[in-house]
């Protein structure tokens, strides 16, 4: 498929914090192009080098590799030159998994495929050890992920800033695994078990705790929501966790614990909190993050279901 010059043509997607994203017409039919930002749409001064478009191409082509290319979008053409691709367009059918949980739509097949597929990833990169050299560029993942969310955190917290150090240190020198960088479910399309991933760039070679831990944390900061149906959103979170311990990598540890508080922490206090934060109660998810930080449980999964069974 040819490239296509126009930067502002097609329909623009919403949504896109690191990059323009649009869906345009060629001549083989409709597309998605998507082209990284050199600094981020949220409030904070928030730069990242837009070189991340070429991992995100990679990583693309290597999840499709290791679990199949039904599971993330096929690559049409690359122009590297400008920091943007071309990838197959999606069929509508598949809806995007947050706004489904938003609406308070929980189907328990979706987090369960979710935890499965991560889990095989994770197993099939980790016996593929010539990724690591692939992905061994973490500039983007730190630039995106390290600096915004634990650092800063650490900064507004000084009390709790010498665990959530050790917490990265940790990450950093745990590198087992292709690591998406994003794996939440704002970047999963999902069909009751059928999904779809997007979103890979700050893909890396590290630590597999990061990305259990960080779509557990978007499952969890949903069921503390005002109003949502906390009882099917926590169900989902062990749905998640257990279909990734069957499929995936032994790391669901104290270690993951300490990753999970840090990350809740992060999208309450970081330079990117969710969206929705006005409608999640704060002090309630602070000390239980808190507690994982510092008193952090041998099972998450065990803290989650006496969580589901307290009163709301």
């Amino acid at each position: 498929m040819r490239s296509i010059d126009a930067e502002d043509e097609g329909i623009a997607l919403a949504g896109g914090v690191s990059s323009d994203i649009r869906i345009v017409a060629s001549p083989e039919g409709r597309c998605v192009i998507k082209r990284a930002l050199p600094r981020l749409r949220v409030e904070a001064e928030w730069y990242a080098d837009p070189v991340r478009s070429s991992i995100e191409v990679r990583a693309l082509r290597a999840i499709a590799d290791l679990i199949g290319q039904a599971h993330v979008p096929k690559v049409l053409w690359v122009d590297a030159e400008r920091h943007r691709f071309a990838m197959e367009l999606i069929p509508p059918r598949l809806r995007n998994w947050k706004e489904q949980l938003m609406r308070g739509e929980v189907d328990l097949s979706t987090a369960r495929a979710s935890g499965r597929l991560l889990g095989k990833l994770h197993r099939r990169s980790a016996a593929a050890p010539g990724l690591a050299a692939e992905f061994a560029d973490t500039g983007p993942f730190d630039e995106l992920r390290v600096r915004p969310y634990f650092a800063r955190v650490a900064e507004r917290n000084p009390a709790l800033a010498p665990t959530i150090n050790r917490v990265v240190d940790e990450l950093q020198r745990s590198a087992s695994a292709l690591v998406h960088g994003d794996y939440s479910p704002k970047n999963l399309l999902a069909d009751g078990d059928e999904i779809v991933i997007l979103d890979c760039e700050v893909a890396h070679w590290g630590d597999a705790r990061f990305d259990i831990a960080f779509c557990t944390t978007h499952l969890l900061l949903k069921a503390f929501r005002r109003d949502a149906p906390s009882i099917l959103l926590l169900c989902a979170a062990l749905a998640f966790l257990a279909e990734y311990r069957k499929a995936g990598l032994d790391v669901l540890d104290i270690r993951f614990a300490r990753q999970l508080g840090c990350l809740l922490l992060a999208r309450l206090e970081g330079d990117s909190p969710v969206d929705y934060l006005a409608d999640v109660n704060a002090g309630v998810v602070k000390a239980f993050a808190t507690d994982l930080l510092l008193d952090p449980p041998a099972s998450v999964e065990a803290c989650l279901r006496e969580l589901a069974r307290e009163p709301r």
